[in-house]
């Protein structure tokens, strides 16, 4: 198997993926900071037509999440013929409980079974052309698609399970070692389903059996411990600046901006640039931050992080205290791993 290729079908899924995070995600945020007295009631948003009409267009937004990662996976392995029974995947994934993972393998299937299906048909006479794009791929791809999201959900829908039952018997036990463990998921893969799985985890534990939005230790670990990520990048270039490449100097603005607004993927091009040295620091940052965090009992009451929810945080000068001892710690251990190195012009 190619796994470049592979990689390279998961990114563009990743690529078209984010906006609908970034998007939906900032609405839903700014939905709360405009009626944070209310954000634990479950009349969120009534009285306020416009706190209401972000609320819906944010959750809408984010509802799209899964279905276009599928879609989008399953287009860069088979063409446009592939975006519908992606697209198809990612919602089943979402519905039967499989969340981010199976969407991932939703797409890959249905990339893969759209490509089976233009070899079986490559030596169809170019007249039934049509015939093939509108009809054998959607129905028939659709069909095969949808039972493979049967096994995909019955095998992917456990695991995720799995990793959201063991953090959630740390939750009650020890806050401070599920949120450095929150903080590690967050760092490890920026953006990938080990951080995804953190995030929907920390997002669940807003909600209340009665359905009402409730304050979250584990949410305020996630939301601090996501901004150390990409700003400690962002510190370490602009303290450091011979360390990195003008490329990567150009990217420590964009890293500033992501991870003070909560996303991860700032980082994304310092890790890719040195991996042993930048991930490590950035997850053990995300990891002291989280566990200050869990440890201090601070709470947040929206289903994102950074400063644009700050004032729904239960404590904000500690809150970012432990932003800034993260960061801090991140820097430092990437200066530690990196000073021994040749300056770059």
């Amino acid at each position: 198997m190619n796994w470049k290729k592979v990689y390279n079908h998961l990114m563009s899924g990743v690529s078209y993926f984010l906006p609908f995070v970034v998007g939906g995600g900032i609405m839903l945020a700014c939905a709360y900071l405009f009626d944070f007295q209310n954000a634990t009631e479950a009349t969120f948003g009534a009285s306020n037509a416009f706190v209401a009409w972000l609320n819906q267009i944010g959750g809408l937004a984010m509802g799209f999440m899964f279905p276009v990662m599928g879609a989008y996976i399953a287009y860069s392995i088979a063409d446009r013929p592939g975006l519908l029974v992606g697209m198809v995947a990612g919602s089943l994934a979402a519905s039967g409980g499989s969340s981010f993972l199976g969407a991932v393998a939703g797409g890959f299937a249905a990339g893969y079974i759209i490509l089976g299906l233009k070899k079986l048909t490559a030596k169809m006479p170019r007249s039934l052309e049509g015939i093939k794009t509108l009809l054998i791929f959607p129905i028939v791809g659709l069909a095969i698609t949808s039972f493979s999201m049967l096994a995909i959900n019955a095998v992917v829908a456990p695991i995720t399970g799995f990793l959201t039952g063991v953090l959630s018997n740390l939750s009650g036990a020890n806050a401070a070692l599920l949120g450095a463990i929150i903080g590690v998921m967050l760092a490890l893969d920026l953006g990938g389903p080990i951080n995804k799985t953190a995030y929907l985890f920390s997002v669940a534990t807003l909600t209340s059996a009665a359905g009402t939005t409730v304050p979250s230790v584990t949410m305020a670990a996630c939301g601090c411990s996501a901004m150390v990520i990409s700003t400690a990048c962002g510190v370490a270039c602009t303290l450091f600046p011979k360390k990195f490449s003008e490329s990567l100097r150009g990217a420590k603005l964009s890293a500033y901006i992501m991870g003070l607004a909560f996303f991860v993927e700032g980082a994304i091009p310092f890790v890719a640039d040195r991996p042993k040295k930048i991930l490590p620091s950035l997850c053990v940052g995300a990891a002291v931050t989280g566990a200050l965090v869990g440890a201090l009992g601070i709470t947040l009451q929206a289903p994102i992080g950074g400063l644009e929810t700050i004032l729904l945080v239960s404590n904000i000068p500690l809150y970012l205290l432990c932003f800034v001892i993260g960061t801090a710690v991140a820097v430092a251990m990437i200066y530690v791993l990196i000073r021994n190195e040749p300056d770059q012009e």
